[in-house]
Formats: structure tokens, sequence, C-alpha cells
């Protein structure tokens, strides 16, 4: 008398599963829709905390001009100017304003020399007021030169994930290819 033994494998379980996860990864939409959504709000907190590491500050210049406010808020036009995009295949975080790309990456921007005439207004005993005003108010006007400047922005770059951002996408999207698919697969053992 001979034991034999025959082990059958159930693997509906396993198919289905396996099947989930291709259709998974071959239509990630959703995925990508929801990484866009992800650097969208981590370039919102960028702008926020004024940077991920801190960006540089304003020259105190500047700062005394500007008397507060936030670092690359002075209308609010390139905070609200991003935009996500995402298809099957790319997740995208982006602006269209023109100055954004010196912001983002720093640079120099050369200011040519220019004349340009101003407007005062004369009073009767001859003086000349200290304001400008408007072309159509004025009595008095004024060629001034102005010569060749340039102008140092420091990089402020809005467009940037930290690692914490990155780290945090990747735990929350590893259950979409974590799929355990030997959990799936059934034993079964028959003694004869």
């Amino acid at each position: 008398m001979s034991n034999s033994y025959e082990i059958k494998y159930n693997i509906t379980d396993f198919e289905k599963g396996l099947g989930e996860l291709i259709q998974r990864l071959e239509h990630r939409e959703p995925l990508m829709r929801e990484l866009a959504a992800a650097m969208h709000d981590a370039v919102e907190e960028n702008f926020a905390s004024q940077g991920r590491p801190a960006w540089a500050g304003w020259s105190p210049r500047y700062a005394q001009q500007r008397q507060g406010g936030k670092i690359l808020q002075k209308s609010g036009r390139l905070a609200t100017s991003i935009n996500e995009y995402s298809d099957n295949d790319t997740a995208t975080v982006g602006t269209n304003v023109a100055y954004a790309r010196i912001h983002q990456e720093g640079g120099t921007i050369n200011i040519p020399a220019r004349s340009q005439q101003a407007y005062y207004r004369q009073h009767k005993d001859g003086s000349i007021g200290n304001r400008f005003v408007k072309k159509s108010r004025s009595n008095f006007a004024q060629w001034n030169t102005i010569g060749e400047y340039k102008i140092k922005m420091p990089a402020r770059p809005f467009l940037h994930l930290t690692e914490p951002d990155v780290d945090g996408w990747k735990r929350r999207r590893k259950p979409i290819c974590n799929v355990s698919l030997m959990h799936s697969a059934e034993c079964v053992c028959i003694s004869r």
C-alpha cells in the first residue's frame, strides 16, 4: 500500500488579484490625478511657508518698501496661477506666468538705460512741487535719464517637492502595487 498525495491549487482568487493589479497598472489616470493634486498641495504649502526650506529674504530696501507681506505674493497672481495636469502617463504642476522662471531659478535682470519725462505741478510762486502728477494735471515737465542697472534675483523655488512630500506620497501609494498575490492562492492537500 503506497501513500500518494495530490496537491491542487485553486488559483481563481490569484488570477482575480493579478487581473486587478494589471488593470491598475494599465489605467493609471486616477493615480496620476492624485499625484498631480498632491504636488499642487505641496506647491501651495511652499507659498504658505514662504519656501521649504525658507526662501532668501528681501533686500532691506525692498523690505522697507513692502512693509510686510509674504515673499512672492505681492498680488497673489503667481500663487493662484499654479495649475495641474494629468493623464495616463504624466502628472504635472506648473504656471504660465511670464516672470515665474526668474523667481524659480534666480538670475540677473538687465535693465537698459532710458529717458522719460516726469510731470510736476508748478506753483504760482514758481516753485515746483516734489510729487509726480498726471500729464493732464501738470504745468511743468522735465526729462530724466536713468542709467542701465541690474537686479539680481535669488532663486526661490516654489515648484519644489521636499523629501517628506515624496516619501509621504510613496507611503500612501504603496498599497496599490503591494497586492499580495500569494494570499489569494488556496492550497488544498488531499491525502489518498
